[in-house]
């Protein structure tokens, strides 16, 4: 009889072992379910995203089917970062990106404002891709005997430019002027310098902010990270900037620095030798340097470019220069705006609304109003002496934000 009693316990302990287990299987496959379906539409909302034109930077949140969506939509210096979070019950699966415009068939290789002049190629120039030229087209010249090289004008499609670069979105624009005037001093949260510093995209933005020079010897710093300063930021070859925005009058960017970050200055950016600025970077010059009259003694000290990128480094995303100044054509027509040296590589865009002493290489697209070259005391307008500009061999790139283009994903974050 006892025995009976025990194998009836046993049976009814196993029994209900099994409902038990049962239970949970079902319960953690109905959550894990949950929680794969979560993680598709957070990818599904930000690839639905890259058709959205309208960026407020405000918190939308919807609900559907029990499930609650929140998106948040801003830009992130030349990126425009897309943020996705969906709740069910009480699970929560989050998805960040950075975004920009997408490559097309109509992409410019090269961009030459039409000003009536063409373009002229010497040395070991080479031209890949859609070159939009001026009227006038392309020929080739000479530099103190040096000849155009080539078998060919370019090798590629050639497509009439406007007398206008391509537009840039006026939103972004306006976001770069925020920047500069410290707008995010005040909105975002404050944060002192320190060795070591991390902070998630799914967090407010931390700022770093100081009136007098920053200088960044043995830093690493990483993530939704700003660091602005009043008058000057120095970037040493010992500092670790991953994803970080530097804000400042002016940006200098010693030899040999290794990183993936972005600058936005107003007056001067330097970038040293033998630096390598990963993807996606980004130097932005938002130029308000007032030109005034100049004696003639000092003419050559302030016919130096505000913008430069000296010997030996690579950029991995975008250059741009921007000219803020309200006279579009400027008076002192002969100086470089933007100077990038022999053996500079930049895989990306190269974006200058103002003249370009360019002899490096552009993997991607070259946007300028016009060239100037400086050999054996001469200048030469509308002169590529021995610079490069190929396609870009990233398939599925994603840059500056023109106007009425498509975007796609530059990165994924999380």
């Amino acid at each position: 009889m006892q025995f009976a009693i025990l194998i009836s316990v046993l049976v009814a302990l196993l029994l209900g072992a099994f409902l038990l287990l049962t239970h949970v299987h079902s319960f953690f496959r109905i959550k894990s379910k949950e929680l794969v379906q979560a993680f598709e539409q957070s990818n599904t909302r930000i690839f639905e995203s890259l058709n959205n034109d309208v960026v407020t930077g405000d918190t939308i949140v919807s609900v559907q089917n029990l499930v609650t969506i929140k998106e948040i939509s801003g830009y992130h210096g030349a990126w425009l970062k897309q943020y996705t979070e969906i709740s069910v019950h009480d699970r929560k699966v989050s998805r960040v990106a950075f975004t920009g415009v997408k490559i097309s068939e109509t992409t410019p290789n090269l961009y030459l404002e039409d000003a009536n002049s063409p373009l002229v190629v010497v040395g070991s120039t080479r031209l890949e891709g859609n070159s939009y030229l001026p009227k006038l087209g392309i020929k080739a010249g000479n530099i103190s005997g040096n000849y155009y090289q080539g078998s060919a004008l370019h090798y590629g499609r050639v497509i009439e430019s406007k007398t206008v670069l391509p537009e840039l979105k006026p939103e972004w624009l306006t976001y770069l002027e925020g920047l500069a005037q410290g707008i995010l001093i005040d909105t975002g949260e404050p944060i002192a310098k320190q060795r070591e510093l991390k902070n998630s995209f799914h967090d407010p933005v931390y700022v770093i902010y100081d009136t007098n020079p920053v200088f960044l010897e043995d830093e690493k710093i990483t993530g939704n990270i700003v660091i602005q300063s009043k008058t000057k930021i120095v970037v040493g070859p010992q500092t670790e900037l991953t994803d970080v925005v530097l804000i400042a009058p002016e940006i200098i960017i010693k030899n040999g620095v290794n990183g993936r970050f972005q600058g936005v200055a107003t007056k001067k950016i330097k970038i040293g030798k033998r630096c390598h600025l990963s993807y996606p970077s980004a130097m932005i010059l938002l130029d308000q340097n007032i030109a005034y009259s100049i004696p003639q003694n000092n003419q050559q000290q302030n016919d130096k470019p505000d913008f430069i990128i000296e010997e030996g480094t690579i950029i991995e995303g975008v250059v741009v220069y921007l000219n803020k100044s309200k006279d579009k054509k400027e008076k002192r027509r002969l100086k470089p705006n933007l100077k990038i040296a022999a053996n500079v590589g930049v895989i990306g865009e190269v974006y200058c609304q103002g003249n370009i002493d360019f002899q490096g290489e552009v993997q991607g697209a070259l946007y300028s109003r016009q060239y100037i070259t400086r050999q054996s005391g001469s200048v030469y307008l509308n002169h590529i002496y021995n610079g490069k500009i190929l396609i870009n061999p990233v398939v599925d790139y994603a840059g500056l934000p023109f106007a009425n283009s498509k975007n796609t994903i530059a990165k994924w974050l999380y």
